[in-house]
């Protein structure tokens, strides 16, 4: 992580993850794909399995798209998300708690609480430091209005 003004969240402990993951999940689906042809080669099999595979591509596209496309900037201010073409952004005022959902992982949740709901961001590299910049950058700027 940056110490600059601006620095934005990675995810790229997610996507290493998942080089590992993905080809033993493809080659389960390839041993069930043969084990249900082998006991049942009707054309229902075919479809259902096919279907199944569009998904499970759709899954694997879905992560990988919401890891390279979801960015999080942190700037002096404010937070900037944005993701495809949707934009949002979060004042370091606003954050009212931060919630860390698997601490001491490689990549991790953080949720964000504000008057408008939460704010979750899923698969977070360095999600402890992240919170603790925040928090430090909160009492900052506390000290400051004092």
């Amino acid at each position: 992580m940056n110490t600059s003004s601006v620095f934005c969240i990675t995810r790229e402990k997610h996507l290493d993850h998942m080089v590992k993951v993905v080809p033993f999940i493809v080659f389960c689906y390839a041993v069930q794909c043969y084990a249900i042809f082998q006991m049942s080669p009707t054309e229902f099999s075919t479809i259902s399995l096919s279907i199944l595979g569009g998904f499970l591509a759709l899954m694997i596209a879905g992560f990988i798209t919401y890891d390279l496309k979801h960015k999080i900037e942190f700037h002096e201010q404010e937070i900037k998300v944005s993701f495809l073409s949707l934009k949002k952004t979060i004042s370091y005022q606003d954050i009212w708690s931060i919630e860390i959902k698997d601490p001491g992982q490689n990549f991790s949740t953080l949720i964000f609480s504000n008057e408008h709901g939460k704010h979750t961001f899923y698969f977070v590299d360095d999600a402890e430091k992240i919170k603790k910049w925040i928090e430090d950058k909160k009492l900052s700027e506390l000290k400051i209005a004092a």
